[in-house]
């Protein structure tokens, strides 16, 4: 049974069909039955023009042509390989982005799926006094593969970007005045995941765990020395009645540089937020700067979070959490002396091919250095990779 739900799975995968079903039937041989596969197909192609809301990016309009069947080599209408291509583009009050993404499954033929991204990003939001804000424009290419197991991914990436500390106000801390202006990063990264999730979106079981690093360098061709490790795990378990779940959720990582090269500061940790803790603003936990208050990041963090939703309607469900998580100045150093946490409660509404909109309220329980009172946080969409 475990090899027809990862068929399953794998097909539902695909983002071809709206359903797919297995079903066994008996055959003439003793102990041996025919699968058959029932699906119901689904468009491929996408085009969507919208306008949305986050605590993060406050009022944002966006365009996005998505095609989950594209072929590079087949114009004039690119139809019929089974290749992905995305182009969105997003403007905000708060943020700019332009995305290309193209993922080719079968590279060479093989089952070794290839991505590559280009974009350009402006962010206005990211200073807690509206001291700075960020520019990035970049490129990345990768590649990923299933080791032994379907269910253990390994990939390797390169990427290469230019990233701008621009608008910098004379009073921000001199951490951020150092790296004022366009910085040239170049660095590769690897990573492994093993996932046994039984739905990559709305997961009721399984587990997704991944180890992931990179190394940037001037061997590369880049400005600056750096390393980052991190560590990410989410468990699903059923809950005490049918539709219920409980998320578990810990996080870890750690950036330093090497070589005596100076770390970014765009490359720090920072907790807070709709995918953190949810009771603070967005990156307000971490070491702060002690002039003008302004949160500097980390070279350390850890975070961890516990769900449990339970349906109320079709698509709707209601949600209780809570967060805990810390952000300190040394590399390697995850003690919980200036932790912070918050509980809250939220509801999710899955919206058909735009992922769940979700509204939390959260209240601290621990300040830490972090005071803050409770917090609204609300957003649209998955956090997942393309």
């Amino acid at each position: 049974m475990t090899r027809v739900k990862l068929s399953q799975r794998r097909l539902e995968g695909l983002n071809y069909f709206d359903k797919v079903e297995a079903k066994p039937e008996p055959t003439d041989v003793p102990n041996r039955k025919n699968l058959v596969i029932g699906v119901e197909e689904a468009p491929t192609g996408n085009i969507m023009v919208g306008a949305g809301f986050s605590t993060v990016d406050n009022v944002v309009g966006f365009a996005e042509w998505y095609q989950g069947n594209f072929d590079l080599f087949k114009p004039p209408w690119f139809m019929g390989g089974g290749q992905k291509f995305r182009v969105r583009a997003q403007l905000g009050t708060k943020r700019k982005d332009y995305v290309v993404t193209f993922v080719e499954p079968w590279f060479t033929g093989r089952r070794l799926a290839l991505t590559t991204e280009l974009y350009y990003r402006e962010l206005d939001y990211l200073s807690y006094n509206d001291l700075y804000n960020l520019e990035q424009v970049g490129a990345r290419i990768g590649l990923s593969k299933a080791l032994g197991s379907e269910f253990l991914i390994g990939s390797v990436s390169y990427t290469i970007e230019n990233i701008g500390l621009i608008d910098v106000s004379p009073n921000a801390p001199q951490i951020v005045k150092d790296d004022a202006g366009h910085t040239l990063i170049s660095k590769v990264g690897a990573s492994i995941a093993y996932d046994t999730r039984n739905n990559a979106l709305m997961p009721e079981r399984g587990q997704r765990t991944e180890l992931s690093g990179e190394i940037a360098g001037k061997q590369f061709g880049g400005d600056r020395d750096f390393y980052k490790i991190e560590l990410k795990s989410s468990w699903y378990f059923p809950g005490l009645f049918s539709g219920h779940v409980l998320e578990v959720t810990g996080n870890a990582g750690v950036v330093d540089s090497y070589s005596g090269s100076r770390l970014p500061f765009f490359e720090r940790w920072f907790l807070g937020g709709l995918y953190t803790l949810r009771g603070y603003r967005y990156r307000y936990v971490s070491p702060r700067d002690s002039v003008t208050g302004e949160p500097i990041g980390g070279r350390s963090y850890v975070f961890g979070c516990a769900e449990y939703t339970i349906p109320i309607v079709e698509r709707v469900k209601f949600a209780i959490f809570y967060d805990v998580g810390t952000v300190n100045l040394n590399a390697y150093d995850f003690g919980f002396s200036d932790y912070n946490d918050d509980w809250g409660i939220g509801i999710r509404i899955n919206i058909p091919r735009m992922g769940p909109l979700r509204l939390d309220y959260a209240f601290p329980i621990t300040h830490g250095p972090n005071s803050s009172s409770g917090r609204f946080q609300f957003g649209v969409g998955y956090t997942r990779q393309f």
